[in-house]
């Protein structure tokens, strides 16, 4: 601990050779400019087939980002932020050379059963493959496969998968991602002698695994604690191969309060780097603002993102006039749990493509007694299902990307899948094309749902500047990020709502819930949201490709020079959650 203590302090003291910015002490940290309005535009095209989305243009020179002095790297300054009145934002300040854990003490650490989803999924499928009979073994003997299927443990796969309870540490933390309604909590206030809130707590649990991240959260109602600080108390359960550091970022506003109620963005900042290991429970108390400046808890794993990643919201900051989980509700009723019927129509608004759900139907005929030949081709459905569940870096079996398209991005199962055209490196997927100010990037939207998609794009300081907290501690011995981390003044480029993506067209055989554009409950013109969290008509065209799967395109110009820690962060508006893919 203590070795490890020694090196976060010096995070802040050790820079990049040839990076001159040094490190500023100050009171707080004010907002930087925003851009003005009109800067930027979002153009859907006249046929509604395509979007077109130009950026406002930089603050900075023109400069090499990944050079050793780009232009929009800020000076580090170790003080909170101020909001726009010149006061100071309670625990915004994440690390400083004198306390490099600011915003939490100590963590708690104890040993759990590191068995994963994965882990038991991947033994069933052994099991079954058994069974079934391999053609493709060089052991004749395997070819028409032996014993009989076990029941209950094909039983065991469908509860993993749908998230019912099982005698694991992930227990009731599903597969498929219909139960959004049921992941909204609301913070726990604390009282002084008077009655008055003093504070708040909140607990989130996590599993770590894989390229996974799953909450039991997705939402919070944080209103209790608007004006004062709180507190999050995370059990993060690391299972096999989820060894990461825990790195929170959380976005904030500037204080409605002083502008005239319009949620504007102010900085972006990682809470921490705390280093966790397969088979722990980590516990965190991490320390927070007052809940108006809070955005989102954007929790991701550095070393396997993307497309390790999973958001926390206010669920306070409405999108179209409505609350943020109203989306969630919508799609999947108010409670996904409340029967079996409920549950599987649920289940019945995610695409028949997507992996995990062409998993499941797999797992489900499986119970009903196949076997021979139909088992066999069930058992290869299951396999490649969880291979492409595993793989969100790449499209899933039967998704063709447009050669056309600089980058795809596949909705299924309310999460991404993502593909750079041209780039076949399992992790660390990075938009080479985008280099200088001017470039422009083709994205190609698919949505395999049976609901509507909403793609932003938000900017990490590329526009409006970055600072860097958290150091490259490898040359001094250390286990940190690779990479420059810190506070940055983020920028949303969606600026005018999020692009509408159109549904999938169900296959003909299945009579589902419709939820489309037309059946999207919103506020029109509510001046009470901020642009960027409108819903604006006209709405694209209902374009679908061969497949059914809802297509729209959408072609970036970027006027600013890429931020280095990540060039575009992008998620679904309506569902964030999971869906999330973001390349560096």
């Amino acid at each position: 601990m203590l070795k490890r203590i020694f090196i976060l302090a010096i995070y802040a003291l050790f820079l990049f050779t040839g990076t001159t910015v040094s490190a500023i002490a100050d009171s707080c940290v004010t907002p930087r400019p925003r851009p003005a309005p009109g800067s930027w535009s979002v153009t859907l095209s006249p046929d509604g087939k395509s979007t077109s989305i130009v950026t406002a243009a930089s603050q900075f020179p023109e400069g090499d980002s990944f050079g050793p002095e780009p232009t929009n790297l800020l000076p580090t300054v170790y003080a909170n932020l101020c909001d726009v009145g010149g006061e100071e934002i309670p625990n915004t300040l994440p690390s400083s050379p004198e306390q490099p854990y600011n915003l939490h003490p100590e963590p708690v650490v104890t040993a759990i059963d590191k068995t994963s989803p994965a882990d038991d999924l991947a033994a069933i499928l052994k099991e079954l493959r058994q069974v079934a009979g391999d053609p493709f073994s060089d052991n004749p003997e395997e070819h028409s496969g032996h014993g009989s299927v076990d029941s209950e443990r094909v039983r065991f796969a469908i509860d993993i998968i749908e998230g019912n309870p099982v005698p694991r540490v992930y227990s009731g933390f599903p597969i498929l991602h219909y139960m959004g309604p049921l992941k909204t909590k609301s913070v726990t206030p604390t009282y002084d002698g008077n009655g008055k809130v003093t504070g708040g707590t909140l607990t989130i649990n996590q599993i770590w695994y894989d390229t996974h991240i799953e909450s039991d959260t997705s939402y919070v109602d944080s209103s209790i604690v608007a004006d004062v600080p709180w507190t999050i108390h995370y059990n993060i359960y690391v299972l096999n191969r989820g060894a990461d550091d825990f790195a929170p970022m959380m976005m904030t506003f500037d204080d409605p309060k002083k502008n005239d109620g319009k949620l504007l963005f102010h900085a972006s900042l990682d809470q921490t780097f705390f280093p966790m290991q397969d088979g722990q429970k980590v516990e965190f108390e991490m320390k927070m603002p007052p809940g108006r400046f809070w955005n989102l808890n954007y929790h991701w794993g550095w070393r396997k993102h993307p497309p390790r990643v999973q958001v926390v919201e206010n669920m306070n900051v409405k999108l179209g006039g409505m609350p943020r989980n109203s989306f969630e509700i919508a799609a999947f009723g108010e409670n996904p749990r409340a029967s079996e019927e409920a549950k599987l129509a649920a289940i019945d608004m995610i695409g028949d493509l997507a992996p995990e759900k062409r998993m499941w139907n797999a797992f489900r005929e499986i119970a009903n007694g196949a076997s021979g030949a139909v088992l066999r081709s069930l058992v290869d459905e299951a396999e490649g299902s969880f291979d492409d569940w595993q793989n969100r870096n790449r499209l899933p079996r039967g998704v063709t990307a447009d050669p056309k398209a600089d980058m795809t991005l596949f909705f299924a199962n309310n999460t991404i899948y993502g593909h750079i055209n041209g780039f076949n490196r399992d992790m660390q997927m990075e938009m080479y094309k985008w280099k200088k100010r001017g470039d422009k990037v083709k994205v190609e939207l698919l949505n395999a749902d049976y609901f509507p998609k909403g793609y932003v794009l938000v900017d990490f300081g590329g526009q409006r500047g970055w600072e860097n907290t958290f150091h490259n501690t490898l040359p001094i011995g250390g286990a940190g990020p690779l990479f420059t981390f810190g506070r940055n003044h983020s920028w949303m480029n969606t600026a005018s709502g999020p692009v509408m993506v159109p549904v999938a067209t169900r296959p003909s055989k299945t009579a589902g819930k419709k939820y489309g554009f037309n059946e999207m409950k919103f506020i029109e013109k509510d001046p009470d949201t901020a642009d960027f969290h409108q819903i604006r008509k006209p709405f694209p065209a209902q374009l679908n490709t061969a497949g059914g799967v809802g297509k729209h395109d959408v072609e970036i110009t970027f006027n600013y020079d890429p931020p280095p820690r990540l060039r575009m962060y992008q998620f679904d508006a309506f569902h964030h959650d999971a869906a999330i893919w973001s390349p560096h």
